[in-house]
């Protein structure tokens, strides 16, 4: 699906060759410090940013190379803080993704957005609106609705930082079921390592721009580099199958 060959940026702000793969029906989660490069780096995967050297490919092809209108259908990216430029009623903006009613449907279903579907966006809490954007980058890959057959990308951006802690879970649960079930590609920028280590398939590791661990949540938790990276004393479980941390008194 998504394939990085020694791709970087030269500019500012600095990311340094990272060369990987995402597969289909995979959650990568993207962790790190504030000023990591995490954003850097999700601005790169989509296409927003060219590297300077080395290459990003969606499905074999440079994402700079594909049709605009034809991989908009296949990647979608929810960046951190979205303003709408006109107060859409909830179920237009939707529809903008170009998605079918069935799947608007779904996503208002799935993002719990009944409430606010004939209500205009400035109205709405942080969070709701959060769900809003989110709710429109499935539409727009018509993710809901797709057989699975299509390769499909989801770029998330811290997309928990509005959001309640029942609606974190709901979320993850939803973008897991979706890895699972419709072979979903998903990279999700998490601040809540709890959720990272819970949720994720792979993670990546980031400080001052640079990749410094990649693994499973245990590999990478495992290696003792989290309390560095972060700077933060942490007591660390590694008895369960998915690791546990807490802040240490």
């Amino acid at each position: 699906m998504l394939t990085l060959e020694e791709a970087c940026l030269d500019t500012t702000p600095r990311l340094a060759a990272i060369s990987d793969r995402l597969a289909p029906g995979e959650l990568l989660g993207v962790i790190g410090p504030n000023g990591a490069g995490k954003s850097t780096l999700i601005s790169l995967l989509s296409g927003y940013r060219a590297p300077s050297r080395g290459r990003v490919l969606f499905d074999g092809v440079a994402l700079a190379d594909h049709d605009p209108a034809a991989l908009a259908r296949r990647r979608a990216l929810v960046a951190q803080a979205e303003a709408p430029a006109f107060d859409w009623r909830v179920s237009e903006f939707l529809g903008l993704g170009g998605g079918t009613s069935d799947g608007i449907a779904r996503a208002i279903h799935a993002l719990e957005l009944e409430a606010f579907e004939a209500r205009g966006i400035g109205g709405l809490s942080g969070g709701e609106r959060q769900r809003v954007m989110i709710a429109r980058a499935l539409c727009q890959l018509d993710a809901l609705e797709g057989d699975g057959t299509l390769t499909r990308l989801l770029l998330l951006d811290e997309p928990n930082s509005a959001l309640d802690i029942g609606h974190q879970q709901r979320l993850m649960r939803l973008l897991q079921r979706l890895v699972r079930e419709r072979g979903l590609g998903v990279v999700c920028v998490l601040h809540d390592l709890n959720l990272a280590a819970t949720y994720c398939d792979r993670l990546w590791l980031l400080r001052d721009g640079a990749r410094v661990a990649s693994g499973t949540p245990r590999e990478v938790f495992a290696n003792g580099g989290i309390a560095e990276v972060f700077d933060v004393e942490l007591e660390i479980s590694l008895c369960d199958e998915r690791p546990r941390l807490r802040l240490r008194q």
